[in-house]
């Protein structure tokens, strides 16, 4: 029911998974430690009492305010997904972890330097990222054509010329790869969508590697 995706070393990593895109983004090349782990979440109970102590009493009562179910299984299950991730890391603090947000909200471990994280969802999955430096990792559902407007509107002119001039079979796929990597950029920065998209773009290249995507 969990299980470690296994990645290159890169800076950057775009990954098609089961009709699922997920990028991950490291600070450094150098990085010693960089884990990625994912679950299927919906469909779960995670209010049992096998969950229990994976989950937090404040993530329990936030998750009441979410609408429906299913958002309430993926918001319980990323905070499950990453405590069952720092025991297998064997990070050695109490768990559930706590953990604090910036003014941008991403998230931050209590109490323990050198131990990065990072967590998405997206259909019916959660997935997470630790790292010994600042990480960010985004997942996206790839099997819905997306709107012409939604392409426009997040990606930049040289980004929509090389998506363009590519065969259409690939487009859907592609807009979700710029999608989760520029998702997944922002999130290593810890700014989110305080960076404007017009700040950077993605380059990807042939036969390239993609830890030069990002400019």
């Amino acid at each position: 029911w969990m299980a470690e995706l296994s990645i290159h070393k890169y800076l950057i990593d775009s990954l098609l998974y089961n009709f699922f895109i997920f990028s991950i983004i490291n600070q450094y090349k150098e990085q010693r430690m960089i884990r990625v782990f994912t679950m299927k979440a919906v469909g779960k109970d995670f209010l049992a009492a096998s969950w229990s102590p994976y989950l937090t009493e404040e993530r329990k009562k936030l998750a009441d305010r979410k609408k429906g179910e299913r958002e309430r299984q993926l918001f319980l299950g990323a905070e499950v997904l990453l405590n069952l991730s720092l025991q297998k890391v064997d990070a050695r603090i109490p768990i559930p972890a706590k953990y604090k947000r910036n003014e941008h909200g991403k998230p931050y471990l209590e109490d323990c330097q050198g131990i990065y994280v990072n967590w998405s969802h997206s259909g019916d999955y959660v997935i997470c990222a630790v790292a010994d430096r600042e990480v960010g990792i985004d997942l996206q559902y790839a099997g819905k054509e997306p709107k012409e407007s939604l392409v426009r509107k997040l990606l930049q002119p040289d980004e929509l010329r090389f998506y363009e001039n590519e065969p259409e079979a690939e487009w859907q796929r592609l807009f979700y790869e710029y999608w989760a990597v520029k998702e997944s950029f922002l999130k290593v920065l810890g700014t989110g969508f305080a960076t404007p998209l017009d700040r950077f773009y993605v380059e990807f290249r042939k036969d390239s590697d993609v830890s030069d995507a990002v400019k």
